[in-house]
């Protein structure tokens, strides 16, 4: 060996000595865990937590960046398994979008993100796995949402534009029934439901236990309205007081408990509803015959079948318009109360008398904003059914810890 060759060997050795020594506390670049059989490794750990450093997260970092890789992993070994591919240039689109949503440019983000330790590869691996999720759930689910019926956009524009809105604040934990062991996750979500007081005690569960997306965040699903909540748990959860846990509700393969934190009521728009209403004056007519003509006219079909009720009356004491809300007065309180074809008696400062029925709320909209409620529609169904396959697959991981 000559002497040049033999300096460089000890040179070699005395670097890798080094690296031994740096790295040998935290074996930085060692796996940490398996998901399924694909490594993670200490060092995709640390880039996870300086991200979401960066990112303003709190609480448990290194929980959260190792819950965040294994839904990553998961996210990439699903895609892959359909056969989806993505581009270099898709990825570095969605990478632009979401430094422009952040007020900023993509080099400028890099830069930031280089200061704070975040590698470049890092930042598109994430971006990566997200889009190739989303990716995912249109291929796989957006099929079955793409044709919704209208009267399912129509029922959304009311919900939207009607004067009330019920908003309530959720924790949820998500357990999966094991085919092997079926009563136990109806014990575990009963036990839940019988033993938890508290919100703190419900999210450390969640953290624990729930093989949901929100395991995360204790569970937190933030403030939802009820009416676009799933059928499925908008009872359980009308019936649910604020600070308590609803009865365990199952749907398919999942046992799903949740903690009320809240509940409220918004105003909301009404700028894009007409209403086609009718009504009969009654005046001259004492109390008791008021409420027994109410009690028959409540048994009537629709306003055609109101119209011959009143046909009884002097013709002038009804009448039937469709108005703008903002044109209906002293009438627009007591309508926004009813549902199609209910009735209710009004009486008005003058000392007026009326039975008033709410015929038709109709939806004067264009193309533009019914297309948008109808992307809303789609996008929250994609939502649902994508957060509850990654449910199944987050439940049937295997995790190994090295």
């Amino acid at each position: 060996m000559t002497t040049r060759l033999f300096t460089f060997v000890i040179l070699l050795l005395v670097f890798v000595a080094k690296l031994n020594f740096a790295y040998g506390q935290t074996n930085l670049f060692a796996t940490a865990f398996t998901v399924n059989g694909a490594a993670v490794s200490n060092y995709e750990i640390d880039q996870k937590v300086r991200y979401l450093r960066f990112l303003g997260e709190g609480g448990n970092i290194k929980s959260k960046a190792e819950e965040e890789l294994i839904q990553e992993k998961l996210y990439i070994q699903e895609t892959e398994r359909i056969g989806i591919d993505l581009t270099p240039k898709q990825i570095h689109t969605a990478a632009t979008d979401f430094a422009e949503s952040r007020n900023n440019s993509l080099n400028g983000l890099l830069n930031q993100l280089g200061r704070s330790g975040v590698n470049k590869e890092s930042f598109f691996g994430y971006i990566e796995a997200q889009l190739a999720w989303t990716e995912f759930a249109r291929s796989v689910f957006g099929p079955t949402i793409r044709d919704l019926p209208v009267p399912d956009v129509d029922e959304k524009l009311l919900l939207e534009y009607r004067t009330t809105t019920n908003l309530v604040n959720l924790l949820e934990i998500v357990i999966v029934i094991d085919e092997n062991n079926p009563d136990q996750a109806e014990q575990i979500a009963q036990e839940i439901y019988r033993s938890i007081r508290t919100p703190e005690d419900f999210s450390l569960t969640a953290r624990n236990y729930s093989a949901s997306s929100t395991r995360n965040e204790g569970g937190a699903v933030g403030w939802l309205n009820i009416d676009n909540v799933s059928s499925s748990f908008r009872n359980v959860i009308n019936r649910t007081s604020s600070g308590r846990v609803s009865e365990p509700v199952r749907v398919d393969n999942l046992y799903y408990v949740f903690f009320v934190l809240g509940k409220r009521t918004e105003s909301s728009s009404v700028d894009f509803v007409s209403i086609d209403y009718a009504t009969l004056k009654v005046d001259g007519l004492g109390a008791d015959q008021v409420s027994s003509l109410q009690a028959t006219a409540n048994r009537s079909q629709n306003c055609e079948d109101f119209s011959e009720f009143s046909a009884q009356f002097n013709a002038e004491n009804f009448a039937r318009q469709t108005v703008e809300r903002a044109d209906l007065g002293a009438f627009a309180d007591p309508l926004s109360e009813l549902d199609n074809n209910e009735v209710t008696r009004v009486e008005l400062d003058d000392g007026s008398n009326y039975l008033v029925m709410l015929c038709k709320r109709n939806l004067v909209v264009d193309e533009e904003v019914r297309e948008r409620i109808l992307n809303n529609l789609r996008n929250r169904k994609l939502d649902d059914m994508s957060r509850n396959h990654y449910s199944k697959l987050r439940a049937a991981a295997i995790v190994r810890r090295k």
